[in-house]
């Protein structure tokens, strides 16, 4: 359930109230939480609004978890971007941030796909990252895992380039399964969307940033309401960072 913020913000010439729900997915991968203050600014074709992102008594930012925020801020219109900044050194990583608001309805998602993390501290990220929405199309990606020993991962950092007939290219930030971890035998789905117009996906790049290897036997890409493209692991490797262990990235075409 979305909790309501009361929080000062920051109107540039807005005077309109306008409610925004807000959702951050912290990352899993490694000490991704926060315990440092975390601030966002929302932009839109009318201006930029910016707050706190805290509820009180709540411990926000825990790794895995996913955030929702409620805020009465002025009206930027339509939601063009965001910026996501932090005031503390506890280094922080997150996958994605949503935004609506009661003005313009249409949730739309902004990826980390540079997986940068946040951090006052030089040595562990950036202040501040800002973020625009891809595009407008959803895909659905769906994952196998395999049945050969030890193919399972709880920790590979999986993230994703989709290829298409277009030109163009998406970007994911990590894909965490929703039971936490890539189980032997399973099939996790993941929505990504706010992604560009690919036409037909052509090839899929997966990437690894942990060395937990993962084992896949096929991916399936499809737009939402189309038909799904195959990728099968034509390598029969394992996906790993530790190349000791496994490919640290796989392309695949169909």
């Amino acid at each position: 359930m979305f909790l309501f913020v009361s929080l000062l913000s920051l109107f540039t010439g807005l005077t309109s109230a306008t409610t925004y729900s807000v959702s951050v997915q912290t990352s899993k991968l490694g000490d991704s939480g926060t315990d440092s203050e975390i601030h966002i600014k929302i932009h839109g074709d009318k201006g930029v609004v910016s707050s706190e992102l805290d509820k009180s008594g709540h411990n926000d930012f825990k790794a895995g978890h996913t955030d929702n925020y409620y805020l009465s801020l002025g009206d930027v219109g339509k939601i063009t971007g965001v910026e996501m900044e932090t005031k503390g050194s506890d280094a922080f990583l997150f996958n994605w941030v949503s935004v609506r608001s009661s003005v313009d309805t249409d949730t739309t998602y902004f990826y980390n796909v540079n997986r940068q993390w946040l951090s006052r501290d030089a040595d562990e990220g950036v202040a501040k990252v800002t973020l625009q929405a891809q595009g407008y199309k959803t895909y659905i990606v769906a994952v196998k895992t395999g049945t050969v020993s030890d193919a399972g991962s709880s920790d590979v950092g999986l993230n994703m380039v989709l290829e298409g007939s277009s030109g163009r290219r998406a970007y994911t930030s990590y894909l965490d399964p929703k039971e936490g971890s890539f189980d032997k035998g399973a099939l996790d789905k993941f929505v990504l969307r706010n992604m560009p117009d690919l036409g037909t996906v052509t090839c899929v790049t997966l990437g690894a940033a942990d060395s937990d290897a993962w084992y896949f036997d096929v991916v399936a890409v499809e737009e939402e309401g189309g038909s799904a493209v195959l990728f099968d692991n034509e390598y029969q490797k394992f996906l790993s960072s530790d190349s000791s262990e496994g490919m640290t990235s796989m392309r695949l075409c169909a």
